[in-house]
């Protein structure tokens, strides 16, 4: 897994330096800066045009991975291949505005009376689809071409960083609320255009095209995987999503304000799956191409066991410091009550990246047509969780409500994969790793706690990561984390002579 390890390790730099940023965002900058109700409202339109973005792809980034090897050429023109990625989302973004349009008025009722702010702000959402939708898929074009470390930095750092640069506009009174959400959505205008002239630096971006050279039966396997693969985007994404949309219209968006902070918080375990996720599919797509089941089973393997290992590294940082987090954060004791929600939504996100690849690899094969109707059945599972949870625990039923979804999928999707391509992701080392991972919760609650925040986070992390840290290496948990202790080791000492 050598480029896979290179790529996303460079990739991870990035999401990890975006964390940060993000993370002092959204704990200090938010929090001392911004009032609920309005970091509430950012969250409902960012999150309802990435959604309506998302959709207007017509399933045309999965369909990309999946595809291009069949495109793929020596001159670097790839048959066309950015020209169809162009187009198809222009059609979907026709579609689905014309029927946001239809359904504006059940739309706006549904928010008017907890989260009327939204109202007034409903037509920035389009834009800012039309952005989303093209960032991503000049990302995937980039991906596609094994280069996944720019659209990471887009994405991690670069609309972050303008994100903070707004929001600290706000906070100091240089713009007021209308420009505060037309700059969010022109962060996404100006990512869209720096991807967009980072794949014109890397590859020949030419909308010459044979539609001759797309065989009718190509041609059918494409639309009806993309027609399949946009039905499992609506459902995947409504799964993600519904929380944000559920709080804000069940509870308000100052409640909304307070579990995006929380939600932050528990979505930094999944920033190691993006880069190794966008790397590992091409990867994928040849293997099953080339019907080698022995090397889509060893990237299987070796992809949820590191995110495993990572992301249970992020999840224990996370619990052992669910109390400083607060104390340290400016008027933390206003969203002290997103503590559980924190907690639930980044165990959640464990068991999403561990288990996920699953996912991508079902995308990618010939059973993809199989995995829809369930997918949507956890949508729906997702909805009712939200719809019966948030009124008996408030916004903690939101975070509740995702992690028995995400448990669900990942044992309906191991299941099945197994079922079909007789593979799955499990080996010993992940018992190991689980072991580690309650062992280091049950010192936690053992160790003595420290009335400063800060050095009480220190101390804790440092026994419990030393400790953690120790066993990984010995039980060699991933050998790819090994290999890169033991190179590290290996130039310690030899600067050392």
């Amino acid at each position: 897994m050598g480029i896979v390890a290179r790529q996303s390790i460079k990739g991870s730099i990035f999401s990890y330096l975006g964390a940060f940023i993000g993370f002092v965002n959204t704990l200090f900058i938010v929090t001392s800066m911004m009032e609920n109700e309005v970091y509430g409202l950012i969250g409902v339109i960012v999150e309802a045009g990435t959604l309506l973005g998302s959709f207007s792809m017509m399933g045309i980034g999965s369909a990309g991975f999946k595809f291009f090897p069949f495109f793929k050429s020596k001159d670097g023109t790839h048959n066309g291949f950015f020209f169809y990625l162009l187009v198809i989302p222009l059609i979907g973004f026709a579609l689905f505005f014309s029927l946001a349009i239809i359904f504006k008025s059940s739309i706006i009722s549904y928010f008017s009376e907890n989260a009327s702010l939204f109202v007034d702000y409903f037509w920035w959402i389009f834009p800012l689809a039309f952005f989303f939708a093209y960032q991503t898929v000049f990302a995937t074009y980039s991906n596609v071409l094994m280069r996944v470390v720019v659209p990471r930095f887009v994405q991690e750092v670069l609309v972050r960083v303008l994100n903070m640069a707004i929001f600290i506009l706000y906070g100091f009174h240089f713009i007021n609320l209308q420009w505060l959400i037309a700059l969010q959505v022109m962060v996404y205008g100006a990512a869209m255009l720096v991807n967009l002239f980072y794949i014109s630096r890397i590859g020949k971006l030419t909308l010459k095209h044979d539609i001759s050279y797309v065989s009718p039966e190509l041609r059918g396997q494409i639309a009806r995987y993309s027609a399949y693969t946009l039905l499992a985007v609506i459902g995947s994404t409504i799964m993600i999503k519904i929380d944000t949309f559920m709080v804000g219209g069940v509870l308000g968006l100052a409640k909304l304000g307070i579990y995006r902070v929380a939600l932050f918080m528990g979505v930094i375990v999944e920033i190691p799956s993006r880069s190794l996720f966008a790397i590992a599919q091409p990867i994928a797509s040849e293997a099953i191409k080339n019907e080698d089941r022995a090397a889509l089973s060893q990237l299987l393997k070796k992809v949820s066991i590191n995110l495993l290992l990572i992301g249970s590294a992020i999840f224990l940082l996370i619990y052992i410091n669910r109390f400083n987090i607060f104390e340290i954060m400016p008027n933390g004791d206003k969203y002290a009550e997103g503590r559980d929600v924190m907690v639930f939504i980044a165990l959640a996100n464990l068991v999403n990246i561990t288990f996920m690849f699953n996912l991508y690899v079902l995308q990618l094969s010939k059973y993809y047509i199989y995995y829809l109707p369930f997918l949507l059945l956890l949508s729906l599972l997702g909805i009712l969780g939200n719809y019966f949870l948030l009124p008996v625990m408030d916004m903690t039923g939101g975070a509740v409500a995702k992690i028995v979804t995400y448990v669900f999928v990942a044992v309906i999707l191991t299941l099945f994969v197994y079922w079909k391509l007789k593979i799955h992701p499990f080996t010993l080392r992940h018992m190991y790793m689980v072991l580690i991972l309650l062992g280091g919760i049950g010192v936690d609650y053992l160790l003595p706690v420290i009335p400063n925040a800060i050095a009480d986070g220190i101390y804790r992390t440092l026994i419990i990561g030393c400790a953690g840290a120790f066993l990984v290496y010995r039980l060699k948990i991933s050998p790819d984390a090994n290999a890169i202790a033991d190179n590290i080791f290996a130039k310690l000492k030899k600067n050392n002579e």
